[in-house]
C-alpha cells in the first residue's frame, strides 16, 4: 500500500470537510442569512401593487438588504476669482447677491453659490448642426481641463439630446468602484459642439462614518417612491448608492440611499436607513439643471 498517497488523501479530506463545517457554521449564517433576504414572493407582491397603480417595473428588484453607513464628505475649495475668470475671461464684474456671487461679462455669466454649486451660462446662442454623441462628450472633457478642471474621480455618466436639440453630458463620482449621486457636473454642448452651459458640484470623500446598519428592502423603497410617481412610470433601475443636497457646512455626512431610476431619467433617492424621501433630480433641461436655488 502507497501510505504517503494514502495520508495525503487523508489530510485532503480532512481539509474538506473542516472547510464545509466553517462554511455551515460561520460564513453561511452571516453571507446567506435568510433575514437579511426579501423572498421571490414578497418581490412579486410589490411589482403586482405597483402594476395595479400603474407604476410599471422592467429593473431586477435586488433581494438582498446590505448593511451600509454614511459617508462622511467635505466640500471643496475653490477660488471664486479663478473658476469665473476660467470661464467667462478675466473682465467680468461681480455681484454680490445673498447666497451667491454673480459674475457678468461678455462672455457669459457664472453664479457660485455659498455651498459650493457652479452655474454657467455663456452668451453664446445655441447654433445648429450636427454633432454626434462621443464629439460632444469629447468637448465636455476639452472644456472641463481647460476650465474648473475634470476632478480625478470623476467617471463619464450619462449623455443625452435635451429638448433644445443640444446634448448633455454628465459625470458622476466614483470612489472605492462605487458610484455615488452625491458630485455632479453637466456640461451643455450644442450642435456646432459649443459649449454653452454647465452645472458643477463636487465633494471630497473622507470615508465611512457611523454605524453599519441593514438597509430597507428594496421592495419597501420601490413603494415609497412610486407614491409621488404618476401614473404611467416605467422605473428601469434600483440601486444602492449615497446622496446628500449640497450643505453650507465643511464637512457633512451624505446618506445611504436606494436610487429608484424611470425610464424619463428621473431620481428618487429613498434614505436605505429610514425610508424617507432625500430628494428627487430631472434630467438636464431647465435652467438650474441641479433643481436647487
Amino acid at each position: 500500500m502507497d501510505w504517503e498517497r494514502t495520508i495525503s488523501i487523508f489530510i485532503v479530506a480532512f481539509l474538506i470537510l473542516n472547510f464545509a463545517f466553517v462554511t455551515q457554521l460561520w460564513l453561511l449564517p452571516i453571507f446567506f442569512d435568510p433575514a437579511n433576504y426579501v423572498s421571490a414572493e414578497q418581490i412579486e407582491a410589490t411589482l403586482e401593487e405597483l402594476e395595479y397603480r400603474d407604476i410599471a417595473v422592467t429593473a431586477k428588484v435586488p433581494r438582498r438588504m446590505k448593511r451600509v453607513q454614511l459617508l462622511g464628505v467635505s466640500n471643496v475649495l475653490m477660488s471664486e476669482e479663478e473658476v469665473a475668470a476660467s470661464l467667462i475671461g478675466n473682465n467680468y464684474e461681480r455681484v454680490p447677491s445673498g447666497a451667491k456671487s454673480e459674475y457678468r461679462s461678455a462672455q457669459g455669466e457664472v453664479d457660485i453659490y455659498v455651498d459650493g454649486r457652479i452655474h454657467y451660462l455663456s452668451a453664446l446662442m445655441p447654433e445648429k448642426g450636427n454633432i454626434a454623441m462621443a464629439a460632444a462628450r469629447k468637448q465636455a472633457d476639452q472644456f472641463l481641463q481647460d476650465t474648473v478642471g475634470k476632478p480625478r474621480d470623476a467617471i463619464a455618466g450619462r449623455s443625452f439630446p435635451r429638448r433644445d436639440g443640444t446634448w448633455a453630458v454628465e459625470y458622476t463620482q466614483r470612489w472605492h468602484r462605487k458610484d455615488l449621486e452625491i458630485s455632479r457636473i453637466v456640461v451643455v454642448v450644442d450642435q456646432n459642439g459649443s459649449v454653452i452651459a454647465m452645472e458643477y458640484y463636487w465633494v471630497e470623500v473622507i470615508g465611512y462614518a457611523g454605524e453599519s446598519l441593514l438597509s430597507i428592502p428594496a421592495t419597501t423603497a420601490l413603494t415609497l417612491a412610486a407614491e409621488i410617481m404618476p401614473p404611467g412610470t416605467t422605473i428601469t433601475g434600483i440601486y444602492i448608492s449615497w446622496y446628500g443636497m449640497p450643505t453650507l457646512a465643511d464637512q457633512w455626512r451624505a446618506s445611504p440611499v436606494w436610487v429608484v431610476e424611470t425610464e424619463s431619467g428621473n431620481k428618487y433617492y429613498i434614505n436605505a436607513h429610514t425610508g424617507e424621501l432625500e430628494g428627487e433630480s430631472q434630467p438636464s433641461g431647465r435652467k438650474t439643471l441641479f433643481g436647487v436655488e
